[in-house]
């Protein structure tokens, strides 16, 4: 299975544009969303209303989370495997008064048997940091990832009960006075979720503003990379161990990965007599085959093609 996933990393499937409503998609999911980014396996669905620069947002965030250094390739295929097994999607609504009124059109045995995590329109702040507002597609993106991924994948690690090797320095943070979430429907589960976020965006810089800092102080007082090293080197050394494929930067909405294989068009691992057809079939035009960048498609791409010809590296 995982070699099914890494061959959705073509050219083709890394390109994040709006496609239509998957044949697999969840049950209700065609006659409540009109939008839909396929995001290197996973997907991003939205409301007619949600602007389509804002779903595209989402689309790159996510992204650069599961591919941080855009190489084209996921960061740790066996989360990206748990999520494309089960259809890993962000959702989008304008508001959340719009999404209670969707939810009775949403079986729920979709609810409750795929990876979903909303995300509303209204809160995508496209203009972070500048505006000195936060941008809820970090965290809610990477909600999806690692809930629904990690956690999952690697639970004696990355679990989100008591007794992980993540919950341990969760409620060492609790118990130092730095994390009080203080939401009476977060429960335990909730909590580790949240802190995952906290601590993975706090060391990548999210949260080191003057601004944002004191907007958070009441739940999150670990918001640099300084305050982490200090006072949770523990949850710091699980972050910055590179066996899990976690970030190393911080997303910012572009994602453009180098493909280490640009000529196979149609993700088989080859290049061969199927990417030179597809070239042809769109010769002198731009875009997609451009192997060259020379604005159009001509006999210098295909002869690109053919210098890759064979098994992709």
């Amino acid at each position: 299975m995982i070699s099914f996933s890494l061959a959705l990393l073509s050219s083709a499937n890394a390109e994040l544009v709006f496609s239509p409503i998957p044949n697999n998609a969840p049950d209700g999911f065609a006659e409540v969303f009109s939008k839909h980014v396929d995001v290197l396996g996973l997907h991003v669905y939205a409301k007619q209303n949600v602007p389509s620069r804002r779903v595209l947002h989402c689309a790159h965030i996510l992204a650069q989370w599961i591919d941080n250094d855009e190489n084209g390739e996921v960061d740790n295929v066996f989360v990206h495997q748990e999520l494309f097994d089960r259809h890993a999607s962000m959702v989008m609504w304008w508001n959340e008064d719009q999404a209670e009124d969707d939810f009775d059109n949403i079986p729920n045995d979709v609810l409750d048997n795929y990876a979903l995590q909303a995300i509303f329109g209204d809160e995508v702040n496209m203009n972070y940091p500048k505006n000195q507002e936060f941008d809820a597609t970090l965290e809610e993106t990477l909600h999806l990832v690692t809930h629904e991924g990690y956690s999952r994948v690697f639970p004696s690690t990355w679990g989100e009960f008591q007794e992980t090797a993540m919950t341990n320095t969760m409620d060492a943070v609790i118990k130092g006075g730095w994390y009080h979430y203080d939401d009476p429907t977060c429960d335990y589960e909730c909590n580790a979720t949240e802190y995952f976020y906290w601590s993975l965006t706090s060391i990548l810089g999210a949260q080191d503003y003057s601004w944002r800092i004191w907007e958070i102080s009441d739940e999150w007082e670990l918001p640099t990379l300084a305050l982490m090293q200090k006072n949770n080197q523990a949850m710091v050394a699980l972050l910055h161990d590179s066996q899990w494929g976690l970030a190393t930067i911080l997303p910012d909405g572009t994602y453009e990965p180098s493909l280490n294989c640009p000529a196979d068009f149609n993700g088989s691992g080859f290049v061969d007599a199927s990417d030179l057809l597809f070239i042809i079939d769109r010769w002198s035009e731009s875009g997609e085959g451009d192997l060259n960048d020379s604005g159009h498609i001509d006999v210098g791409d295909a002869l690109t093609l053919i210098d890759a010809w064979g098994l992709c590296s």
